[in-house]
């Protein structure tokens, strides 16, 4: 009963604090393409596609060892401070490496796009990269941990960063493309709360274990950083697609729609960021038999959760853009945001249990199912961008959300013979 309680006050805590940046999220991109224009929303969200897809390559999927690792050994009532230890070193190292590289080739990005703003715009955010991919190791274990207020409180405060400093620098009169160094600016920042907090419970200096630590956890990584880099990849698919084939501003216009769209999937997020250590809880006490029990269950509640609420959002949507004062194609904004809407609400049963396979140890399988949904995604984009535009990307994106639903589905019975 006391596991059920604190499940429910995490999840209520986390859906107030997600929901807030989500907000937060809808209100940057609306300031920036208010006190801007769609331009220079389409420049920002260009480089944030390109700073997430390096942050993948210099966390190295190690988080994801720590997500998986931490809760069998706090559990097992072992230290883990080797393997914090080892996850920050190893982190660190594959940062460092990315970030020379980004430095070495930094005006790529702006020719890739045919962009001025995005070449000017990108390097500057790059020394984030080192900070975001500590930022998330911690993040993951304190999660792992399930101190799910504290990781809640932090994703918040990211949002909260990114709007404040993009605000500040605005109303200093800077030039749009210097908008994006508050990704680098954010993470710093974070981080200087973060890490000492984490000091309660972590004692960097108990050393014992680490070169044992350092192995587990980079093989760990090493075989979920393909999956987890094409997983966050996968969510700007549809805005790399479209600065290859339009230009800024109808990029501009598509990232307000999917920014909004991206803050609705943070509720099934949610679900899974407090769902997860229960599922590797489960497995290991149970196994199977546990797990049919566990998975159908929370997916039909899930579902009839989110999907009614993303219903609802569509229908709201057209009021929330007149009462936000945007003027700039608001019926194509809300057309892209109902389309892409639809698809989330239909896998939204499914959405949660999307890191699945990396919770119980089968990292290899975890990178098959993402790199299937990446590739169906690539490819929608590919036939319907140029066919239909912005719809097009959306519609893609869309059905990739149930190309998603399916193939968990099939390879949960293939890999665990467990119904979901």
């Amino acid at each position: 009963m006391a596991a059920r309680s604190k499940f429910s006050n995490d999840l209520w805590f986390n859906a107030a604090a997600f929901g807030g940046s989500a907000v937060l999220g809808v209100l940057l991109n609306l300031f920036i393409v208010r006190y801007h224009d769609a331009a220079a929303l389409g420049v920002f969200n260009q480089v944030y596609a390109v700073y997430i897809l390096l942050s993948q390559l210099a966390v190295g999927g190690v988080h994801l060892a720590v997500q998986a690792i931490a809760p069998r050994e706090l559990q097992a009532g072992r230290s883990y401070d080797a393997g914090l230890s080892a996850t920050l070193l190893l982190s660190g190292l594959s940062s460092a490496i990315v970030m020379a590289v980004a430095w070495t080739f930094r005006d790529l990005p702006g020719r890739w796009f045919s962009s001025a703003g995005v070449e000017a715009g990108f390097p500057p955010v790059i020394i984030g990269l080192l900070f975001f991919s500590w930022n998330k190791v911690l993040l993951s274990f304190h999660n792992g941990a399930r101190r799910m207020r504290l990781f809640a409180v932090f994703q918040f405060l990211r949002f909260a960063g990114l709007l404040g400093g993009v605000m500040w620098l605005s109303l200093e009169g800077a030039d749009p493309w210097r908008l994006p160094v508050v990704l680098a600016w954010t993470e710093i920042g974070l981080f200087a709360l973060l890490l000492p907090l984490t000091l309660k419970w972590w004692r960097p200096w108990k050393l014992a274990g680490l070169q044992g630590a350092l192995v587990e956890h980079f093989r760990f990584g090493n075989r979920a950083l393909p999956g987890n880099l094409l997983l966050d990849v996968n969510t700007r698919v549809d805005v790399f697609m479209l600065g290859l084939f339009t230009g800024d501003a109808a990029v501009g216009l598509y990232s307000f729609a999917a920014t909004v769209a991206e803050g609705a999937l943070q509720l099934p997020v949610l679900f899974r960021n407090n769902i997860n250590p229960v599922i590797a809880s489960a497995w290991t006490r149970g196994g199977r038999r546990l797990l049919n029990k566990l998975l159908p269950r929370n997916r039909r509640a899930f579902f009839r959760i989110l999907a009614p609420l993303m219903l609802l959002s569509v229908a709201l949507f057209p009021l929330a853009l007149w009462v936000l004062g945007m003027q700039e194609e608001p019926m194509t904004v809300w057309a892209v945001y109902a389309i892409l809407a639809l698809g989330i609400a239909a896998s939204s049963g499914h959405q949660p249990f999307l890191m699945l396979f990396s919770q119980l140890g089968r990292p290899g399988t975890q990178t098959l199912f993402i790199a299937g949904v990446f590739l169906s995604n690539v490819l929608l984009n590919l036939a319907l961008i140029p066919w239909l535009g912005l719809y097009g990307a959306a519609l893609a994106t869309a059905l990739s959300f149930l190309v998603l639903a399916g193939l968990l589905t099939w390879l949960a019975r293939r890999t665990f013979d467990v119904v979901l």
